[in-house]
């Protein structure tokens, strides 16, 4: 019954988003009823699956539904740095339709995932992990990302951007062509977030259990040059992730998951403030703040702003057929003329070189501009059922479990719930390179008879 009244909503909504798009306050209050039914499944599905409506997942879908309202409700204040020139209520009002479809549909597929069985484990992951041999996996990693971060802002004048503060905000674009970098210089540098964004919350963790001279020295080197970027959102996946793993080993993950999200939500908006009053510092007021802040929530905009320019035209795939590519974008024309970044920023009229990022859908907006709004169904609906397959992963973690598996399963949420959510396809390299990156050390650290200290193995 939940299932087929879930699936006539989607349709009345697909509706109403077609028979009356020019009309914001029929697809606003769409919206918000989608959003309301989406807290609504979520809810009674965890209760009912799982006994509880105090998970991870459950958390993230009310963090959703608000980012998704918010953002709309901010989208307005910064129209007059987008391209569009009328009707933004049109588009914006659009653009939190879309998200919201797509959200009911992750609900839905989230509550189709659980109606499955219990998973057993981690496909491609052996049972038992000697967690040492792990970590001086990933200090190896952590070193080797560090040196490729360092060298390439070198290579571009880092010192002399640190001796003028002014300059500080300018190192996120210090790979661009304006600043002289170029795209080899940019794919090196997010090559190497990604190897510290993947090693960096395993050796938190075991620092936090055990501290030691040379592993801390490692975690504070790895998050120095993770800063360098001045991106916020691989920061925001280390620490989340880390402070996930200790909620775990304190046995009070959702309380203290709450915690933590909130405050790097409000870390974030602050941040995003700090970095943008430093390069527009002139005449600041509290309306200037308060756009400012807005910028921290762009995807409802973005995805406005692309309808805008993209004028009812349809990319039918190319995005997602781009992400299955099993080659780096930098040695593929294709694939690096057909990014969602490249798309995106050939629309807004900037560089289709790599060296800038594009503008910020959501997962559930991308499905849309490829294939309309069955695309963003499908697209959430898909989603959701991977988000339903890390909850029931979550389930099984705990203080007594093997740390390497928790830590698979929290960095596997992280992904899911964090980057592919917000940034879609973009995030497909990272989720690609990590990937590997943690099969290759599963089985590098597998349990193998006469290892010292076997017990690590197993649990920690």
């Amino acid at each position: 019954m939940t299932l087929m009244f879930s699936l006539a909503a989607l349709l009345a909504a697909t509706i109403v988003g077609i028979a009356w798009r020019d009309v914001p306050v029929m697809l606003v209050s769409t919206s918000v009823c989608l959003l309301a039914g989406t807290v609504g499944l979520v809810r009674h599905g965890a209760l009912r699956h799982l006994g509880t409506r105090r998970t991870l997942c459950v958390l993230f879908f009310l963090l959703a539904v608000a980012h998704i309202s918010v953002g709309y409700l901010l989208a307005g204040l910064t129209t007059e740095h987008t391209a569009i020139r009328s009707n933004a209520a049109v588009f914006f009002a659009q653009a939190m339709l879309i998200n919201s479809i797509g959200i009911f549909a992750g609900a839905v597929g989230y509550l189709w995932s659980l109606e499955g069985r219990t998973n057993t484990g981690i496909p491609g992951i052996p049972r038992l992990i000697d967690n040492n041999t792990a970590e001086k996996l990933f200090g190896l990693l952590v070193v080797l990302g560090s040196a490729l971060m360092f060298y390439a802002y070198w290579k571009l004048g880092l010192l002399d951007y640190l001796m003028v503060p002014a300059k500080w905000p300018f190192l996120r674009y210090i790979t661009g062509d304006i600043l002289g970098g170029t795209a080899t210089d940019e794919w090196m540098v997010n090559r190497a977030m990604d190897l510290l964004t993947i090693s960096l919350p395993f050796l938190l963790i075991r620092m936090a259990k055990r501290p030691r001279p040379l592993g801390i020295a490692l975690v504070v080197v790895g998050y120095i040059a993770l800063l360098l970027p001045l991106r916020r959102a691989n920061l925001l996946v280390v620490t989340i992730a880390f402070l996930i793993l200790l909620g775990i080993e304190r046995q009070d993950v959702y309380r203290f998951t709450r915690k933590v999200v909130v405050s790097a939500a409000i870390l974030y908006v602050v941040s995003q403030c700090i970095f943008l009053l430093g390069v527009f510092s002139d005449s600041i007021g509290l309306r200037d703040i308060l756009n400012i802040s807005s910028t921290a929530l762009p995807e409802v905009r973005d995805l406005g702003w692309t309808l805008a320019l993209l004028h009812g035209e349809e990319l039918h795939g190319v995005t997602f057929a781009q992400a299955l590519i099993p080659i780096p974008s930098i040695a593929s024309d294709w694939s690096s003329t057909h990014s969602l970044r490249a798309i995106s920023t050939k629309l807004i009229g900037l560089d289709q070189t790599g060296e800038t990022g594009g503008l910020r859908l959501t997962i559930l907006g991308e499905g849309y501009i490829n294939f309309g709004y069955w695309g963003a169904i499908v697209a959430g609906f898909v989603w959701g059922m991977v988000v339903g397959w890390c909850e029931k992963l979550l389930q099984s973690t705990g203080k007594q479990a093997c740390l390497f598996v928790n830590y698979v399963v929290v960095l596997s949420f992280v992904g899911v719930c964090f980057l592919i959510y917000l940034a879609g396809t973009q995030a497909a390299a990272t989720v690609k390179v990590g990937g590997l990156l943690v099969l290759g050390i599963a089985w590098a650290s597998k349990y193998r008879p006469g290892m010292r200290e076997p017990g690590l193995a197993v649990s920690e």
